[in-house]
């Protein structure tokens, strides 16, 4: 039961930052429809924090050594579902080396300095 809490909270959270303050009670009403009746435990909010907190020492060692690259290069990284896609951006864009400028149906395309 604190799992669905949590889960909801992060789903709330994750929709206030989309749709904005002003519209919370949209935000409320999505997160409770997704978390409790539509996809039960698909979409995992709580990973999906603990994997951007897990990226904090690589952000920082990859703030230092960007000063110092110079290649760059385009990469292609393929998902499965939209949640899916989403960990892939958030943690792919977050760190510094690396940011995500398009998708299509399969692909997310990356831009990478190495």
């Amino acid at each position: 039961m604190i799992y669905m809490i949590m889960n909801f909270l992060m789903g709330l959270l994750f929709m206030l930052v989309f749709f904005g303050i002003e519209k919370f009670w949209l935000s409320f009403f999505i997160s409770i429809v997704v978390s409790v009746f539509i996809f039960p435990g698909k979409y995992n909010f709580i990973k999906l924090i603990f994997d951007v907190f897990k990226l904090i020492p690589k952000i920082i060692y990859e703030s230092f050594v960007l000063f110092f690259l110079k290649d760059e290069s385009i990469e292609d990284l393929k998902y499965t579902d939209d949640f899916e896609m989403l960990r892939k951006i958030i943690k792919i864009t977050i760190t510094p080396k690396t940011l995500v400028f398009d998708h299509d149906d399969d692909y997310i395309f990356i831009h990478k300095m190495d």
